[in-house]
């Protein structure tokens, strides 16, 4: 494991501690834990200062990767469908966090309809990605891909998203690589001409 890799692993198992531990010396330990943490990145790390708020934010409940769903969507040219973030001017594949009280399928129809004004459908899952192989940040997800068809758009501009466009792969400038980088479009692309699925 990298340095960041083991730090977040150690801060999970320090979590996990808390939530589960009854007796109290063994819980001052884990706070003590939780304590040097943050000293210890002050020496090496990759992360950003938001990442490691992030990732040191108190934590209530049993650590688990977060969910990510996303939707990957070509027109007859070949070209995907992104959106661009209001605030950081960047481009990604339309979608979001998993929210409770939803499928999988349902959350992404759902951000596809908020951030790019699509009404599609879900034709099948195209790939399961862990962050933590592909772009590692403070917290750990699972992004879940599928290839989706829209079947109208009516874009309106809202509080994430500016503006959403049909772009090509080579082409595309200023991408979010903490949401997709170019390897996971490059494999989506091959995945959704072969028919071929992918699961980390």
């Amino acid at each position: 494991m990298e340095f960041d890799e083991l730090i977040k692993r150690l801060n999970a198992v320090a979590d996990a501690g808390l939530f589960y531990g009854k007796d109290v010396f063994d819980i001052e330990r884990y706070h003590e834990i939780k304590a040097i943490l943050p000293q210890l990145l002050k020496h090496s790390t990759t992360l950003a200062k938001e990442e490691l708020t992030d990732l040191f934010r108190p934590n209530n409940s049993y650590p688990t990767p977060m969910i990510d769903v996303r939707a990957f969507i070509q027109n007859e040219e070949k070209e995907i469908l992104f959106v661009r973030d209001k605030i950081q001017g960047d481009w990604a594949l339309p979608g979001g966090y998993g929210e409770i009280g939803f499928t999988p399928s349902e959350n992404l129809l759902k951000e596809l309809k908020e951030e790019a004004g699509v009404s599609g459908e879900i034709e099948r899952l195209l790939a399961i990605f862990d962050t933590d192989k592909w772009q590692p940040q403070g917290k750990q997800y699972y992004k879940f891909v599928f290839k989706c068809k829209a079947l109208s758009i009516d874009f309106l501009e809202n509080s994430e998203t500016s503006e959403t466009k049909f772009i090509k792969r080579s082409e595309l400038t200023n991408l979010s690589v903490k949401r997709t980088t170019m390897s996971q479009l490059s494999l989506l692309e091959k995945l959704s001409k072969t028919g071929k699925q992918y699961i980390d």
